[in-house]
């Protein structure tokens, strides 16, 4: 009754076992056997010669099984002893049909009354889901371990529990296990780790952007950090060229200019010179200064692009600002333009110098203006409010608690497309060919920076352009 019992266990556990005799001829085989191999307990039972390999192997080997009951023979693979327990996890290519299976085999001795060795039991474990796992993880851990990324693993309190090869290389330490980062890095905070800021750091002469990242609620944080030295370096670089390009392209528009100028200085000089009537004379020289003026505007207009912003900030009312400029903008606008003024009644102080608003305002109106050939109408609104969340999305600042000053300045003209917005405030870039410098919304975004300000630009081709621009509302 017991054995049968017994029989009955070993038969549905869900480890493959099978027992040989001291011959080697298979005494039981379960159910998860059959499974495994596709062989039949009644195909096997019986049978020796290592026949209980072919399933597995394809052909007749020794298994742990055979090792327990003659540990002279020569296995074919390292066998793990511990005491009279012989183990090995490795790929059987044979099983499930030819798609093979990772196995972790055991063999142990079976005693009789006498403590006589009568057999040996091996049991088979179907391991391939771990172990496709492990290696996964050996190449994940393999990645991490070479990348040219620095990466350590923290605890909450900073302590480092592990870092790769390329965090000791810019850390220049033998070992970081242990240390604590802050000390590493006091220029970072567990702040800015907890919530990933990207962080640039300077250390041991180099460069370097750091981000951190919270693992999960238990296992602390990770930190990345990315070797930035050369790609600053490059940068200098490129901006060296931008600049040089930009120097360029200034000489020659205003050389250009310049030239046609001093032509024209140079025609009106020798005009002067070969008529004999006085009051034609005049007049000769007359345009003349007038062309010498331009040419002085000019020089200072270069001189001061944009070294002269902000020299005599104080607190202005914009509104008496936009106030002040209103009878040159109406005098400048062409007859067919009518322009439009929308303000709060309360004061509207903002800190600054007056000569920066007055270029913003009037370098945008007359763009406005360039932008209607055929009239229409210029609207400039002055009032406070909070940063929109379309704004707040682009500039990516969640949170602005100060207020603002938002002047806009709207007209009814041909509005741009997406490529023309992208290039407005680059320096240079102007739609007007030769009248244009291509420096008048690029003095503009200068000067809405060092307010701490911002600017954004909303139009569409046929449906006119808006300028918002925000300024801190002095307090």
């Amino acid at each position: 009754m017991k054995e049968n019992i017994l029989k009955r266990i070993i038969r549905l556990l869900p480890d493959g076992v099978f027992v040989i005799d001291l011959s080697g001829k298979v005494l039981v085989w379960n159910r998860a056997m059959e499974e495994l191999t596709g062989v039949k307990e009644g195909e096997i039972v019986g049978k020796g010669d290592f026949e209980y390999a072919i399933p597995f192997y394809g052909f007749r080997r020794p298994m742990p099984v055979d090792y327990v009951i003659n540990p002279d023979l020569n296995y074919p693979e390292n066998l793990n002893t511990k005491k009279e327990t012989v183990e090995i996890e490795t790929f059987v290519p044979k099983l499930y049909n030819g798609k093979g299976a990772w196995l972790r085999m055991s063999a142990h001795p079976i005693y009789d009354e006498a403590c006589d060795i009568i057999g040996a039991v091996q049991i088979v474990r179907d391991i391939t889901i771990r172990k496709n796992a492990e290696i996964e993880l050996r190449k994940l851990f393999n990645i991490v371990e070479h990348s040219p990324v620095g990466v350590a693993v923290l605890e909450f309190s900073g302590k480092i529990i592990y870092c790769n090869e390329s965090f000791l290389k810019y850390t220049q330490l033998k070992t970081a296990k242990g240390r604590n980062i802050f000390e590493l890095f006091p220029q970072i905070s567990l702040y800015e780790i907890h919530n990933s800021y990207l962080k640039e750091i300077k250390f041991e002469g180099k460069i370097f952007r750091l981000r951190g990242m919270r693992i999960n609620e238990e296992d602390g944080y990770a930190i990345f950090l990315t070797d930035i030295t050369t790609l600053r370096k490059y940068e200098e670089q490129i901006i060296i060229s931008h600049k040089m390009e930009s120097i360029r392209k200034l000489v020659s528009v205003y050389s250009h200019e310049i030239k046609n100028m001093l032509t024209g200085i140079k025609g009106f000089a020798q005009l002067a010179l070969q008529t004999e009537n006085i009051e034609q004379t005049r007049a000769y020289v007359e345009k003349l200064l007038s062309i010498v003026d331009s040419v002085s505007m000019s020089i200072k207009e270069i001189l001061g692009f944009p070294r002269e912003f902000g020299r005599n900030p104080e607190v202005l009312d914009l509104k008496d600002v936009i106030k002040n400029l209103v009878t040159f903008l109406k005098a400048s606008l062409r007859e067919n333009i009518s322009l439009i003024l929308d303000f709060e009644e309360k004061p509207l102080p903002c800190f600054a110098d007056k000569t920066d608003i007055e270029k913003i305002i009037t370098n945008l109106v007359l763009n406005a203006q360039d932008a209607m050939p055929e009239g229409g109408e210029i609207k400039i609104q002055a009032k406070t409010k909070q940063m929109p969340e379309k704004f707040i999305s682009l500039i990516g600042i969640k949170e602005l608690s100060t207020q603002y000053i938002c002047l806009s300045i709207q007209d009814t003209g041909i509005g741009m497309d997406e490529e023309t917005k992208e290039k407005i405030f680059d320096p240079f870039f102007t739609t007007k060919g030769e009248k244009g410098s291509g420096l008048g919304l690029t003095t503009v975004y200068h000067i809405v920076q060092m307010l701490k300000g911002f600017i954004f630009v909303e139009s569409e081709p046929g449906k006119g352009t808006k300028f918002d621009i925000y300024l801190p509302l002095y307090s």
